[in-house]
């Protein structure tokens, strides 16, 4: 009799992982086409104390969505110069670069000891 209850039990625990593993699955599918269908972007990737790349590049007068992806720690991040402001509760935002030149972005959330440094350079060009 305990082998058929714990035998239910296995099964109804591998039918609720397998629900929940295809909801997250959905989720990400919408997540990505919605990003697909944005149009040009410009992602920042932040994880501890570093941005994902050391200089991004983007064109003149291009209309853009600006995303920030906190792949890790929770980070927020600012373009100086501009109004673009991104944190987990705004991760992204529509944004035209019309002033060539080189601005600093920084994040703007204390997130430990590396902070300070954690800094990269936005290109317009």
């Amino acid at each position: 009799m305990q082998k058929w209850i714990m035998f239910s039990l296995f099964i109804v625990a591998c039918l609720l992982g397998t629900g929940v593993l295809f909801q997250n699955i959905s989720a990400r599918q919408a997540e990505m086409a919605k990003e697909n269908s944005a149009g040009p972007t410009l992602k920042f990737v932040a994880s501890n104390f570093k941005f994902d790349q050391a200089e991004y590049k983007v064109k003149a007068g291009e209309k853009l969505t600006v995303s920030l992806l906190n792949k890790e720690g929770l980070h927020a991040m600012e373009i100086v110069g501009t109004t673009v402001k991104l944190d987990n509760n705004t991760k992204s935002t529509e944004f035209t670069f019309d002033k060539p030149g080189e601005y600093e972005v920084h994040c703007t959330l204390p997130c430990g000891p590396g902070h300070a440094e954690m800094k990269t350079k936005l290109i317009v060009e």
